[in-house]
């Protein structure tokens, strides 16, 4: 009764079904076939074996257990079976028809694309940040391309169509970029404002200026590329200067931000380069003075003097550009600011510390006359003038730098004065135009202190960073298409320039600017007092370039496939293979029964499976990046091999124990562990893609694809070439009469554990074993009665197997051993790991990215350590609201992010950058003023604006006459441009914007505000009048805000600051401004807002999956929660051994760690079905899947380990950092959980087995009678 009770179970279907199932399932498989060993494993490992044959012995009444566990398994080994009976009797066809398809895939390999675009491998496809970033390019394509009407005729000039620009979108030309320098202190603690630092800085900025590359024979500097705002407008000119139209373009600067704009010296690098001549000043040269009549530059001409001498020619007709130059405080230009070094010659009389050097010259003479000393001073040759005191500048300049010699005709009060460096610098300085251009200290100055207990507030500093702006290349492109442009002048009219050149010229220039800073002789020290740049190198860099183009350089230079590293990693697990399955005989000849030939070809075969694999990723559009070359090939080798290695050590067993079909055996017992867990690897990458990182997909579904390539190639053609080797050892069996497969091996460490265990008797023969190559290590059985055959029980001394016997299993079933594994794993690493998990940061800075020895990785060490700086902007996208409607919120929307505690403020709380609509309202407010003065003193306005002088009063008469598409000139007598509120008239707002953009070009580019659609350039009147009539521009869908953010030190603060400024943006997006703040920091670290729960979902995700997985194989979720809880452990030791190392939790840790849950399988899936499978106790059980599969996994976690170990040689820090140091960590987790601690509770609270036998000894199942056996039987019967 008791028997029958459990023959059935309930499957939720009919008896009839059952029946189905019994005919389909069961019958298939005949103990005939099999081997006396064969049968002795069967009785001890049934449903491992065969589940077929097990599920006939329950029909039998022999035993009971789980039928649907069975038929599941019963079915698969049938399918396993199957397809190696079928690659058995087709091997060949079966290597061809695979390696066909896999060719195929290979020649995807052709559209290889490596994206090196930081953005683009870091910013979400699809997400919040992608659709702000795309916003200006929707706009550009949705407003683009707008018909020009007559009525835009009569207002606005049309450019010529330029066939180079029409495709300009498709062309995607570079947007502008910018070049950096940072130099700082030799040793810590140092001062760098001093006059020696800041002069090192003076020389190093006017070599970058001066630094030309030559592209098609023209020699472009960076005074050619930088950006410059605006430009001279000739037709906003009268005739009588417009001719000098070309020299004031030449004077236009670049804007750098620099903190030498706080200095005179600043002016140096600026140029013009070579400086205006008198030549080009013509007549005027006579009029106009110069510092120390040196030729027109920055550093010695006072742009005052300049705009007075136009103004006296053009009868104060200079139309706006005097009022621009008044309103943006150039004044005086450089030459009234503080010299660096009051001893410079060059040093201007009306520098704040400027020298009277004349004055003194003369009190010099008179004391060499007093004296009788010789006149010792020599004349300038360059100097052409006959002040005599000019002529002797430099010698007497150089003479009173000896302070003692100076000291014998001045007083210590007449010397020259060095300035207070660190006070003049606090707060930042400003650029050529004071009242728009402002650098803010933190951006200028790093490291810096305050000096207490001085009369002034001082300022020490460690860093000073130099910010070289450059031009977009389609501005560089339009600088110089013109014939009469320097370029075209030099080249000729044949010469093809094009938006690709300008790039080109662009790009050439960045990269040599960096090439030359990193190797920059201030960062070679040649012995202890001088610098060379062939010498050693210094104990640390002190100038750091950084290009707008260094990072993706250096990312593509990385991306590529270091070939040599590849190669030694391979021939590592080449070699591995190879010696693994080598056997010798007696003679230490190779024994017929090496395989060392399938060691070779199953290591070629997961090479060119991972191959195939890229290729295919190729084909469906998967970009190629440096985690796809750096680690995707060793990653996949070593979990690749695994497989491999388990096909070879059941092989062995296989050909001793079957005399047909073989290799369907084989897959029969073999593939069920091989499915389980390849399955649960490609899941566990498939599941990394839940972390949007775009580079981060790409790595974790490459990886995948190439898994599945490689199951395919183990389950496919790796049998196709084991079984032509079995048709080898067959060929060299039949022609070899001494052929022995017992007794004249001498096995290799991995094969020594092979035979059957006797744990009643703890002892070692020292006889030759009775079985040896034959029986792969993973398939030995523990005996249960002790009275199997002494071949069984015997070991080879001195062996893991040996130690595994006679040591490890004795001392994994004492029960004190089981209380101190427990104590020690759940309550040691499991709570280290906990605490750990405490102290895990989270970041990854761009430094981490890079290869250490680069230029990119050593400026942004040195920028993260000085320069807590970011620019950010705050976009209005306008197109769903209108600007005019809404200044108030824009206004309260700006203060708002302007008191953030991040946002770089002046000393009364303000942002330090004004934006666009302040500096608009600004002008309007100032047209009006002087509006409102003209009209007090008119008795007819209308008849006395066209007798007006002043240009800025006919704008502000225009504009008043303006709104919208109407004209009324009598709106001028009672509006105004900008009400008592300071708000601007919302009926004119669009038409006094493009007045604005029109009029104040310096300001619009100064201010940033990038607007889009880009207002045309309006057209004048009949001889040069202004139109009365201003009509509006094209609604602004797109305008930026810009701000300066400094603090940012570390990521967790820049996750605070990107939360403060979205919640604002967010607060103001209720309100009805439609915006979002954009910059690096936004760029770079928005993901860190939901990176902790993107890392939970996947991990659930692949928790969730393992479970399913191996639920469904196995038909025991208690066995799946075993590998569940096993795997929680692991996470949670490995997160916390990430905080114990101070590896930070990043997208590149979390993909290791959602992919740990996947290889963790590969530890722990094996040990706990090699239980269930088990006949016995929960202790004898936990013993013989400790026998039965702990070389196999140490095995596993070492070819995992060779796959990865060329990981720890990749020149990116960050691969050996996040990856191979945490892999490496993964595997002795995964080793120590899989075979201490998984076995222990196994043991104590593991799942039943999943037959039990019904009669004689419980704890064995003997083979059912061979089908042959069984019609005898019957047909005695009968």
């Amino acid at each position: 009764m008791l028997n029958g009770a459990h023959q059935t179970v309930f499957l939720g279907i009919s008896p009839g079904g059952v029946d189905c199932l019994d005919k389909l399932l069961i019958g298939n498989s005949d103990s005939g076939d099999y081997s006396e060993k064969w049968k002795r494993e069967f009785a001890q490992r049934p449903t491992w074996c065969d589940a077929d044959m097990t599920l006939q012995q329950i029909q039998r009444g022999k035993a009971y257990g789980s039928k649907a566990a069975l038929y599941s398994r019963s079915f698969l080994q049938r399918c396993l079976f199957w397809l190696g009976c079928y690659i058995q009797r087709k091997p060949c066809f079966v290597i061809s028809s695979i390696l066909v398809l896999f060719s195929l895939s290979c020649y995807g390999l052709q559209y290889v694309k490596i994206e090196t675009d930081i953005v683009k491998l870091w910013v979400v496809k699809g997400g919040r940040l992608d659709a702000e970033l795309a916003y200006l390019s929707n706009m550009e394509t949705k407003y683009g391309k707008t018909n020009w009407t007559e009525s835009d005729d009569l207002h606005w000039i049309r450019e010529q169509t330029d066939e180079k620009l029409a495709n300009l979108a498709q062309e995607k030309p570079s947007e502008g970029g910018y070049q950096v320098v940072i130099q700082t202190v030799e040793r810590d603690d140092e001062n760098i404002l001093t006059r020696d630092g800041l002069l090192r800085h003076v020389d190093l900025v006017s070599e970058i200026a001066g630094l030309a590359v030559n592209v098609d024979g023209f020699n472009w500097t960076l005074r050619d590329i930088c950006f410059k705002p605006g430009g001279v407008d000739p037709t906003k000119m009268t005739s009588d200067i417009r001719d000098y139209a070309p020299v004031l373009e030449k004077l236009m600067p670049c804007v750098w931000i620099t903190p030498l704009d706080c200095f005179w010296e600043g002016g140096k690098p600026i140029g013009p380069d070579p400086p205006i001549t008198s030549e080009e000043l013509r007549y005027i040269s006579y009029l106009f003075n110069t510092s120390h009549d040196l030729p027109v530059s920055w550093s010695t001409f006072n742009p005052q003097d300049l705009v007075k001498l136009f103004e006296s020619i053009a009868d104060d007709h200079m139309g706006t550009l005097s009022s621009s130059f008044k309103m943006s405080g150039i004044g005086q230009g450089y030459i009234d600011r503080y010299c660096i070094d009051p001893y410079d010659p060059d040093c201007p009389s009306t520098a704040k510390n400027g020298f009277d050097f004349c004055k003194y010259f003369q009190k010099y003479k008179k004391h060499v006359l007093d004296k009788k000393l010789k006149f010792d001073l020599t004349l300038d040759p360059s100097v052409v003038s006959n002040d005599e005191c000019m002529r002797y500048r430099r010698s007497f300049m150089t003479m009173i730098r000896n302070k003692s010699i100076a000291l014998e005709f001045l007083t210590e009060d007449e010397l020259p004065k060095l300035p207070d460096y660190g006070s003049i610098m606090k707060g930042g300085c400003r650029g050529f135009a004071r009242n728009i251009l402002r650098w803010p200290q933190d951006m200028i100055v790093g490291g810096a202190k305050e000096e207490l207990g001085r009369e002034n507030t001082s300022i020490t500093a460690e860093a000073l960073q130099t910010v070289f702006l450059v031009a977009s290349s389609e501005d560089l492109y339009k600088r110089f298409k013109d014939p009469s442009s320097r370029l075209l002048s030099y080249k000729g009219g044949m010469y093809e320039w094009d938006l690709r050149k300008a790039e080109e010229v662009i790009l050439t220039w960045q990269r040599a600017f960096t090439k030359t800073i990193y190797n920059h002789p201030l960062n070679f020290l040649k012995n202890d007092t001088t610098s060379a740049a062939g010498g050693a190198s210094r104990a640390r860099r002190i100038i750091h370039p950084l290009a707008s183009t260094s990072m993706a350089d250096m990312l593509e230079e990385f991306c590529q496939f270091n070939y040599t590293i590849i190669f030694v990693g391979y021939f590592l697990m080449l070699l591995y293979a190879i010696y693994s399955q080598m056997k010798r005989d007696w003679y230490c000849f190779l024994s017929i029964n090496s395989s060392m030939g399938l060691g070779f070809a199953g290591v070629l075969t997961v090479t060119y499976a991972s191959i195939s694999g890229l290729g295919l990723a190729t084909w469906l559009g998967i970009e190629f990046n440096a985690a796809t070359t750096q680690i995707v090939p060793f990653l996949t080798l070593g979990i690749g091999v695994n497989n491999m290695f388990m096909l070879l050590h059941n092989y062995h067993k296989v050909i001793s124990n079957v005399n047909k079909n073989e290799i369907g055996v084989l897959m029969k017992e073999t593939g069920m562990s091989i499915l389980m867990t390849s399955t649960n690897n490609i899941l566990s990458f498939l599941a990394g893609t839940f972390l949007p990182i775009p580079a981060l997909r790409s790595f974790c579904a490459q990886s995948s694809i190439l898994l599945t390539f490689n199951l395919v190639a183990i389950m496919t053609a790796y049998p196709a070439m084991i079984a032509m080797d079995l048709q080898r050892r067959r060929k060299l069996s039949a022609s070899d009469f001494h052929y022995r497969t017992i007794s004249n091996e001498s096995t290799s460490e991995e094969d020594s554990f092979q035979e059957r265990p006797q744990f009643l008797k703890a002892q070692v023969l020292y006889t030759k074993p009775a079985v040896s190559d034959e029986n792969p290590p993973y398939r030995s059985l523990i005996s249960i009665n002790g009275v199997d055959d002494n071949e069984e029980n015997l070991v080879r001394p001195w062996t893991l197997h040996a130690f595994l016997r006679n040591y490890y299993i004795p001392f994994m079933k004492c029960r004190v051993t089981k209380i101190i594994i427990v104590l020690l794993s759940c309550c040691g690493m499991f709570c280290c790991g906990m605490w750990g998990v405490g102290d895990l940061c989270v970041g990854l800075e761009l430094s981490d990215v890079l290869p250490a020895q680069t230029a990119p990785a050593a400026f942004l060490k040195a920028r993260d350590k000085y320069f807590s700086f970011y620019p950010m902007h705050v976009v209005l996208r306008s197109e769903n609201f209108d600007i005019a409607q809404k200044q108030s919120l824009i206004d309260r929307l700006h203060g708002a992010i302007g008191r953030s505690r991040y946002v770089v403020k002046l000393a009364d709380g303000k942002p330090s950058e004004k934006y666009w609509l302040e500096m608009f309202r600004e002008w309007l407010q100032r047209l009006q003023t002087k509006f409102a003065k003209f009209k007090s003193t008119s008795s007819n306005v209308t008849a006395d604006i066209r007798l007006q002088d002043d240009p800025e009063v006919k704008i502000a008469y225009s504009l008043l006459c303006s709104y919208g598409e109407s004209y009324d000139c009598s709106r001028a007598e009672w509006v105004s441009l900008v009400d008592d509120v300071g708000y601007i008239r919302e009926d004119g707002f669009y038409n006094y914007l493009h007045a604005w953009y029109e009029y104040e070009s310096v300001l619009y580019a100064v201010s940033q505000a990038t607007f889009y659609p880009v207002p045309r350039k309006l057209r004048q009147g009949a001889g040069d009048k202004y139109l009365y009539y201003v009509p509006p521009t094209k609604k602004i869908v797109y305008s930026q805000i810009p701000f300066y953010l400094s603090g940012l030190t570390d990521t967790p603060v820049i996750v605070e600051m990107i939360k403060e400024i979205r919640g604002i943006c967010d607060e103001y997006q209720a309100l009805g401004i439609d915006t979002f703040p954009h910059g690096i920091a936004f760029t770079f670290w928005e993901q860190y807002l939901n990176l902790n729960l993107n890392l939970f979902n996947a991990v659930g995700v692949i928790m969730a999956a393992v479970f399913c997985v191996i639920s469904l194989f196995l038909f025991n979720p208690w066995a799946a929660s075993y590998v569940v809880v096993i795997l929680f452990f692991m996470i949670v030791e490995l997160v916390g051994f990430l905080g114990w190392i101070g590896i930070k939790l990043n997208p590149v840790s979390a993909v290791t760690v959602i992919t740990a849950v996947g290889i963790g399988v590969e530890f722990t899936t094996h040990v706990v079905f090699a239980f269930l499978t088990s006949l016995g106790d929960r202790n004898e059980r936990m013993a013989a899947a400790i026998d039965h599969v702990f070389v196999p996994v140490i095995q596993g976690g070492l070819s995992t380990f060779l796959g990865i170990v060329m990981l720890a040689f990749s020149e990116f820090d960050f691969i050996v950092k996040y990856f191979f140091v945490v892999m490496f960590a993964l595997i002795i987790i995964g080793l120590i959980n899989g075979l201490v601690l998984m076995p222990v509770l196994l043991s104590l609270l593991g799942p039943s087995c999943e037959i039990r036998p019904c009669e004689g000894n419980r704890k064995r199942l003997c083979a059912p009678p061979s089908i042959r056996e069984r019609n005898n039987t019957m047909a005695g019967h009968k």
